[in-house]
């Protein structure tokens, strides 16, 4: 596995967390809330985070998207194509501008700031960021995926060690949180609609900057599986820990508190990160999807992030309680024609994954100067690259580009 691949799973971990898990009010509101049945709930959605990302990620590799309207108008109808485009467009602001003022409301907690500056600091870096190439803005997306993950396994430890549950009495009090949704079994299936809807635009470009759809699959899987683990390690702390954290705005960052003033300091700055990530992905999705170019990109990236920071102040906690669950009927929607479209493609992504791999080969070959690329290898490139399912001279560019930077890393270490 490379670095690149690496760096995809990690992004795509990133870009999951931010909206579902990153502050904890998600699973109290959403399971928590149910008592302890509210932890099988959490066990079914990573069970779930593992199966489907895969799926979309492979997708995404499959039609070399770009967008998300790049897969959208492969697998389904027109009209069901433009329902679930302008569904995914008004989630990128919707959830985007929930992210900002999550920022604002994370920043108040830790420090007493006023939410706005927490929010304007969020804009900022998401514009910034933005404007790198692609490959850049998933390293920065994946890079706070390892703290996260150490920073809750702390917080985890501490809080089962120093616990003496009463099961019964946290199961009462869990109870008495006011529940997102009627039942347990609605609040899963929506939940886990929420957070593939808020990251899926990014996942399909995740996917599509890899060209071997097996790899993606993989990767998604990976990805997945760290997204259930964080999931139950979340879930279970505060399950734990709820006579601190139920009035919190962002409950993990009171757990990492109450290990240390410094731990909570750090998993603010985590957590801050993580909603960023979150909230770069959507407002990055929304303007790839309306720009030809890059200028218009760019251009689009700043009035869609300002549109989202002066719609923030809204506030956090009240945006959370009347999107999320639309939002997460609109996920499951997709999610559902996603796996049937997966299901239909099978044979086709067998047969396109060979097609990739010989590609990769001969191209190999051809910017290997230690390797003879010959008439014959060339005239077979260009035979299955125009028996691809997409354009030919589209899939060479994206194969050349990705064995390139393979053998930039490959000759990166022999250096070393």
């Amino acid at each position: 596995m490379n670095k690149k691949t690496l760096s995809i799973i990690f992004a795509y971990v990133g870009v999951l967390t931010g909206a579902g898990l990153a502050s904890g009010q998600e699973l109290l509101q959403y399971f928590l809330s149910f008592g302890l049945p509210g932890i099988y709930g959490i066990a079914a959605v990573g069970v779930l985070h593992v199966v489907v990302g895969g799926i979309v990620l492979q997708l995404g590799s499959h039609f070399v998207a770009q967008s998300h309207i790049d897969v959208l108008d492969e697998v389904t109808s027109t009209a069901v194509t433009k329902f679930m485009d302008y569904a995914l467009i008004v989630n990128c602001f919707l959830m985007g501008f929930v992210m900002i003022a999550g920022a604002g409301s994370n920043l108040e907690q830790q420090f007493g700031l006023a939410p706005w500056i927490g929010s304007l600091l969020c804009t900022a870096l998401i514009v910034v960021v933005g404007m790198l190439d692609f490959d850049k803005v998933a390293k920065i997306i994946g890079a706070f995926t390892p703290l996260v993950l150490v920073f809750t396994l702390i917080g985890a430890v501490y809080t089962m060690a120093k616990a003496t549950p009463d099961v019964a009495l946290l199961d009462a009090l869990g109870k008495t949180l006011p529940p997102a949704l009627p039942n347990l079994p609605l609040s899963t299936i929506n939940y886990f609609g929420l957070c593939m809807i808020s990251g899926i635009s990014m996942a399909f470009v995740l996917g599509g900057s890899k060209t071997d759809p097996a790899e993606a699959r993989i990767g998604g899987m990976i990805g997945g599986a760290l997204v259930a683990i964080l999931t139950g390690l979340v879930g279970v702390t505060l399950f734990l820990a709820l006579e601190i954290v139920k009035d919190a705005d962002i409950p993990m960052q009171t757990v990492l508190d109450s290990v240390h003033p410094a731990m909570g300091l750090a998993m603010s700055v985590i957590i801050f990160g993580m909603i960023f990530n979150t909230g770069m992905s959507l407002f990055y999705s929304a303007a790839r999807r309306f720009s030809a170019t890059e200028g218009t990109f760019k251009r689009n990236l700043i009035l869609f992030t300002l549109a989202g920071f002066g719609l923030s102040f809204l506030g956090f906690k009240k945006l959370m309680a009347i999107l999320y669950p639309i939002l997460g009927y609109l996920g499951l929607i997709l999610i559902l024609i996603l796996i049937a479209a997966w299901i239909r493609e099978r044979s086709e992504i067998k047969s396109e994954i060979k097609k990739r791999k010989k590609l990769s080969r001969l191209t190999r070959k051809k910017l290997d100067d230690d390797l003879e690329f010959t008439k014959k290898d060339k005239e077979k490139l260009e035979k299955i690259a125009e028996a691809s399912i997409i354009d030919d001279s589209k899939i060479k560019q994206a194969v050349e580009e990705e064995v390139a930077e393979e053998l930039e890393e490959e000759n990166g270490e022999q250096t070393d």
